[in-house]
């Protein structure tokens, strides 16, 4: 990478500018590295989600900003799980947790508000190894 000395002040005014722009753009988008392909999918308005072997079935679930959505969890085992959204992976900002369940063959719909474009969190609350990204991305 190319270094330039610019004044202290200088550099930061694009950086600030470029994280302003970013999060007010709307139009969210997962990294180029991530394959939506593998991630739970929105259909009707539901992501369907579940937990076996003491992991989810996807790494990753993709909702639409703007527009209230429901995660249909099945638990497919004998372990107690949930469903927790949180704004990152530091959990300092829960959004929603979800209850417990649990299986095998037990099923959970979880209502989740409109959220703004973005990356979140989640996991399993008991199991907190068990997690994944949650995309909201504009339409």
């Amino acid at each position: 990478m190319r270094s330039a000395k610019l004044p202290r002040s200088t550099i930061g005014v694009p950086v600030i500018l470029a994280l302003l722009l970013g999060a007010c753009s709307g139009t969210a988008s997962p990294p180029a590295s991530v394959s939506l392909d593998d991630c739970a999918r929105l259909t009707d308005g539901v992501i369907t989600i579940s937990a076996d072997d003491l992991e989810f079935s996807a790494p990753c679930m993709v909702a639409n900003a703007g527009e209230a959505f429901t995660i249909h969890f099945e638990n497919l085992e004998s372990q107690v799980h949930n469903v927790s959204l949180y704004t990152d992976s530091s959990k300092a900002n829960e959004i929603q947790r979800g209850d417990t369940i649990t299986g095998p063959d037990a099923e959970i719909d979880y209502e989740v508000d409109a959220m703004e474009a973005g990356e979140y969190y989640f996991d399993c609350f008991v199991h907190p190894a068990m997690n994944g990204t949650l995309y909201v991305v504009g339409t």
